[in-house]
């Protein structure tokens, strides 16, 4: 047996995990949110007002509006030149909310259109327990022409991509630049990795070189992210395994799977298009606010998905269990995958499979870690590839050490 295992490292990362699964004893809800969306403010195509509708309107409780570089705050217009696509994406945010709200000019050939700010459109989409807007920010960095993308997740200022001289130099900056501000500040927020497969700029091992870093997305809707890999690349899931093997085996803590849709594109729905709805996460949280949902998945108490819901998760330290809010005629096989103690040449091995509502997998002492991945044969509407089905994504657990 791999001598770690009586490591104090190794002991805390495992009360750490049991922990988040077994801690919270006042009453907890379900909330579905998404990290990772775009707006006119870097280069999606909608105005934010519009975007927290169409969340709104499709039953999620938090976004976290992340456009490239920027915050929404100052004065920012934008030129809407006419009879273009983005004409009608004015007229409908003009039908929507009215000239009251709507401030603009007519140039002649072009509208200029004002953004509202986060603070205007908060006041506009938010309500208290039932919908959320996270302040955030994607940090859009790069090295040798490939782009190193990191969000920050309830960012209270600004950050500028900190650059720096390889592809992990640069992610780890922008990281460290979030947990600073943290510290500094004292508000709770995270950095997460985006993309790591986005023009092949991020592999496992820079991964793996890390230090404080807790997301990463298994999953982005984009479609130009090769979450699938190819035959000479790793997926994103292969890396999730060969990531967190790497990091149990050095007494890191593990390493946590997002998904999100990237949303750019709001009005024409195509498999080729970045669309909302795409993926998501499901966080088990005591109320609706930034701080306990990112104290709720820093535990690890989420999921995340493209179409498959869970009515609950849980974790003793020995057996995991997952309870499934099956749809009306509709399969779900459940994976077990993980890594083994005594062989991890071999990582993301498939230990179980079982179909059913309700399934449980309980450590035998071999298991490194166990994640699991719910699969449903129900085709995925707008979907990132031909043929996807509706999957989710369970965290990552290690059992306890006695």
């Amino acid at each position: 047996m791999i001598p770690y295992l009586k490591q104090t490292g190794f002991l805390l990362t495992a009360l750490f995990i049991i922990a988040g699964c077994t801690q919270p004893k006042e009453e907890t809800h379900w909330y579905k949110g998404n990290l990772h969306t775009h707006s006119y403010w870097s280069d999606g195509d909608n105005y934010p007002e519009m975007i927290m509708k169409w969340y709104k309107d499709h039953d999620y409780d938090f976004i976290a509006l992340s456009d490239h570089n920027t915050l929404a705050e100052g004065e920012k217009w934008i030129e809407v030149e006419k009879g273009s696509t983005h004409e009608l994406a004015f007229e409908k945010y003009l039908n929507t909310y009215d000239s009251t709200w709507v401030e603009f000019t007519d140039e002649g050939d072009h509208y200029k259109v004002r953004l509202k700010t986060l603070e205007e459109y908060r006041k506009l989409s938010e309500k208290e327990n039932e919908f959320l807007i996270i302040k955030s920010e994607e940090i859009s960095d790069g090295f040798d022409r490939k782009p190193v993308h990191v969000n920050a997740t309830n960012i209270k200022e600004f950050i500028k991509p900190q650059g720096g001289n390889s592809i992990r130099e640069v992610m780890q900056n922008n990281i460290d630049a979030v947990l600073e501000q943290r510290e500094a500040t004292g508000q709770p927020m995270f950095p997460h990795i985006n993309h790591p497969n986005f023009y092949w700029a991020v592999t496992a091992e820079d991964l793996k070189a890390l230090e404080g870093e807790q997301f990463f997305e298994v999953y982005n809707g984009h479609p130009a992210v090769n979450n699938y890999g190819d035959s000479l690349r790793s997926g994103t899931e292969q890396m999730w395994d060969e990531v967190n093997t790497h990091y149990l085996l050095n007494n890191k803590s593990l390493l946590f799977g997002i998904a999100v849709d990237d949303a750019h594109r709001y009005h024409d729905q195509d498999i080729n298009k970045s669309n909302p709805g795409r993926g998501w996460i499901n966080v088990k949280s005591n109320s609706l606010t930034a701080d306990s949902l990112i104290h709720a998945m820093e535990r690890g108490d989420f999921y995340a998905s493209t179409g498959v819901s869970l009515n609950d998760i849980s974790f003793d330290g020995r057996t995991l269990k997952i309870e499934i809010d099956a749809e009306e005629d509709i399969t779900y096989t459940t994976q077990f995958i993980g890594t083994r103690i005594n062989d991890t040449g071999e990582m993301g091995v498939l230990f179980n499979t079982t179909n059913g509502i309700s399934v449980s997998h309980e450590f035998t002492g071999d298991e490194l870690y166990i994640r699991a991945k719910i699969i449903s044969d129900k085709i995925k509407e707008n979907p990132y590839a031909i043929g996807e089905t509706e999957v989710a994504w369970i965290q990552p657990v290690v059992q306890s050490v006695y």
